[in-house]
C-alpha cells in the first residue's frame, strides 16, 4: 500500500455514497418522468453496486479501524461511525436483496433509499468529523508545521524505553494507552 495511504477505506467509501445517493434521486425521478423507462432498472442497478461497494468499504473500514492512530476522543467517534457503518451496509445489502427477488415495489424502494440515503450520510458525516476534528488516518507529516531545528546542546539524546510488543487485536492510542476491540 503507497505510503500516503495509510489505508484503502477512504478510497473505496466515496463510490457506495455516492451510488446510494445517485441511485435515490433516480428514484425521485421516476415520479416526475414516469414516460422514462430507462430511469427505475438504472436505480435498481445502482443500488445492488452500492451495497457490493458498502461491503467492500466496510471490509476495509474494519482493517482501518484497527490500524490507525487515534486518541480516546476520536475512538469514540469512530465507533460510532463503525456501528451507522454497518447498519447502513446492512440495509444496502438487505434492500437489495429484496428488490432483486421482486419484494419491493417502486414506492417501498423509494422510502428504503431515502432512509438509508439518511444513513449513509451520518455514515459519511461521522467518517469526516474522525478525519477533520480528529486527524484520524491523516498522515503525521501531513499535519506537522515545520519543525523547528533543535539547539544544539552537549546533553545526550535520551531514548525513551522500547515498548512491550502488542498482543493480538490490541493498539495503542495516540495518547499512550492500549486496549482490544
Amino acid at each position: 500500500m503507497p505510503e500516503i495511504l495509510p489505508n484503502w477505506h477512504p478510497a473505496i467509501v466515496h463510490f457506495p455514497i455516492a451510488l446510494t445517493i445517485t441511485a435515490t434521486l433516480l428514484l425521485l425521478v421516476t415520479y416526475l418522468r414516469p414516460a422514462n423507462p430507462q430511469l427505475l432498472p438504472t436505480a435498481r442497478l445502482l443500488l445492488r453496486l452500492a451495497a457490493g461497494g458498502a461491503v467492500v468499504a466496510a471490509i476495509f473500514g474494519g482493517l482501518a479501524f484497527q490500524n490507525v492512530e487515534h486518541d480516546a476522543a476520536g475512538h469514540l467517534v469512530m465507533l460510532s461511525h463503525r456501528n451507522w457503518a454497518l447498519a447502513s451496509t446492512a440495509g444496502l445489502i438487505l434492500a437489495a436483496l429484496l428488490d432483486g427477488f421482486g419484494k419491493f415495489g417502486q414506492r417501498s424502494l423509494t422510502l428504503a433509499l431515502l432512509a438509508l440515503s439518511v444513513s449513509v450520510g451520518i455514515t459519511a458525516w461521522l467518517g469526516g468529523e474522525m478525519v477533520y476534528r480528529h486527524g484520524i488516518g491523516v498522515s503525521a507529516t501531513a499535519l506537522a508545521a515545520e519543525a523547528e531545528p533543535q539547539a544544539a546542546t552537549n546533553e545526550p539524546l535520551v531514548t525513551p524505553p522500547a515498548a512491550s510488543p502488542l498482543l493480538p487485536g490490541e493498539h495503542i492510542h495516540a495518547d499512550g494507552k492500549r486496549h482490544h476491540h
